[in-house]
């Protein structure tokens, strides 16, 4: 038993002295002193620089989480602890790091703090420092770190998006979208596919780019470009698409579409006068109103009928109203009926009837108008010839025709006899000459 407690004391005594041994401190001249328990970068341990050491490998992600884990050995108050990422081109333009709040530390209390490093799309691939920074009311405590960060093997950049026409379109017109995209990983891709869309409008185009190269790909080989630009995506706006601002959203499918990438922008959208053109189309375009001859001869005291026939085109049934112009020379009626309920792909017929005052003489006007709803589709002049009574009327036109007849047929009476005479005379002459030529 003695034996086993001894061994056991033996390992905690060694696990301790690893732990101190891997520890960092940082000593200030003020006689502050850091222990630095742990660094991880995503979960990875990452070892104190020292001339001897080697980098930690990384690979590389949208963010980078730093966990600090440490104590001090004097109680301070309003510390602040900043990590930095150095070490690439573009440090001085986009600076990667960030800090914690203030807060107060109690000697001997260990802490652990995170902060989060948003790494620039460009960042490259390549061996960087990772400094941690204790900043205190007397003075600042540095400690830094090496690692590697390696690109990912799949990675594509939608650089931007280009709009034709760029901030406002109108309704009833295209819109062209083109669309930049960089291959920002290890593996070129192949058949990636860019898609357009305006989700609150409905409408969408899409294209395929065949391929895109690894980044930074070697420029000794030909056409060798892991960027380029999309086909033309080619989207029509709806002719009575609301007016305001709507979101074009980009999506970039890709490694076989496992893997996506979207961005947006913005668009106005402005009024077209094509939708209240088409709305007024809809109401009359889709109805055929045919009206039978639009001038009748009628007799004093007598009746005429107008046929209305309505031929409805749409995709649904339609109520139809038919009205007349009251007059003082006639009444007026519609028969079967003045409302007509025409079924989408059929026709309906109704006769405007018009009796006539037996004071009434020459030529009347009136007005057929045809109505769908509040809407007015037609509204036709009819005309009405007032002539004599009807007996007289019909009379006259058998005297007249009597007439006519009668002089046809002397006519043909007077050119018979000429034919029958002109043919007697011919014959009788030739009698004639053929006695005088007979020889005995």
């Amino acid at each position: 038993m003695n034996y086993m407690k001894s061994l056991l004391v033996m390992v905690l005594v060694s696990i301790l002295a690893c732990a101190f041994a891997s520890a960092a401190s940082v000593v200030g001249e003020d006689g502050v002193e850091v222990s630095i328990s742990s660094i991880e970068v995503n979960d990875v341990d990452i070892v104190a620089y020292t001339s001897s050491s080697n980098p930690k490998n990384l690979e590389k992600t949208d963010e980078l989480e730093v966990l600090v884990i440490f104590s001090m050995n004097k109680s301070i108050d309003n510390v602040e602890i900043e990590v930095e990422l150095t070490g690439y081109d573009n440090n001085d333009k986009d600076k990667v790091e960030d800090e914690t709040d203030s807060f107060d530390v109690t000697a001997g209390n260990v802490y652990d703090k995170r902060l989060n490093l948003e790494l620039p799309i460009r960042f490259e691939q390549g061996v960087y420092s990772l400094k941690v920074r204790f900043e205190t009311p007397k003075g600042t405590l540095t400690e830094t770190y090496l690692v590697d960060i390696n690109t990912q093997d799949h990675a594509i950049q939608i650089r931007d998006i280009v709009l034709s026409p760029e901030n406002e379109v109108k309704a009833g017109r295209a819109l062209l979208a083109t669309v930049r995209v960089k291959n920002r990983g290890e593996n070129s891709e192949e058949d990636v596919k860019v898609k357009a869309s305006i989700p609150a409008l409905g409408i969408s185009a899409s294209d395929y780019i065949d391929e895109l190269d690894e980044e930074d790909c070697d420029d000794s080989v030909k056409d060798c470009d892991d960027s380029t630009t999309s086909e033309e995506l080619y989207m029509r706006i709806p002719d009575c698409a609301e007016p305001g601002e709507y979101t074009v959203k980009v999506c970039v499918e890709y490694d076989d579409g496992d893997e996506e990438e979207c961005a947006t922008t913005k668009i106005n959208v402005v009024e077209s006068d094509t939708c209240n053109i088409q709305a007024a189309t809809a109401a009359t375009g889709k109805t055929i109103i045919t009206i039978g001859p639009d001038t009748q001869d009628v007799a004093k005291g007598g009746s005429a009928m107008y046929p209305v026939t309505v031929s409805n085109e749409g995709t649904e049934s339609k109520v139809y109203s038919i009205s007349v112009d009251s007059a003082d020379w006639a009444e007026f009626s519609v028969t079967p009926s003045n409302v007509l309920v025409v079924g989408a792909g059929e026709s309906k017929a109704a006769y405007v009837s018009v009796k006539t005052d037996a004071a009434a003489a020459g030529l009347q006007v009136f007005s057929v108008t045809i109505k769908s709803g509040e809407s007015v589709l037609k509204q036709v002049p009819l005309r009405a010839n007032i002539a004599g009574g009807a007996a007289r009327s019909s009379l006259g036109k058998i005297k007249k025709a009597l007439e006519i007849g009668l002089v046809v047929l002397v006519v043909l009476l007077v050119i018979l006899g000429l034919i029958i005479g002109f043919n007697k005379l011919k014959g009788s002459d030739e009698e004639e000459e053929g006695e005088e030529k007979t020889y005995y």
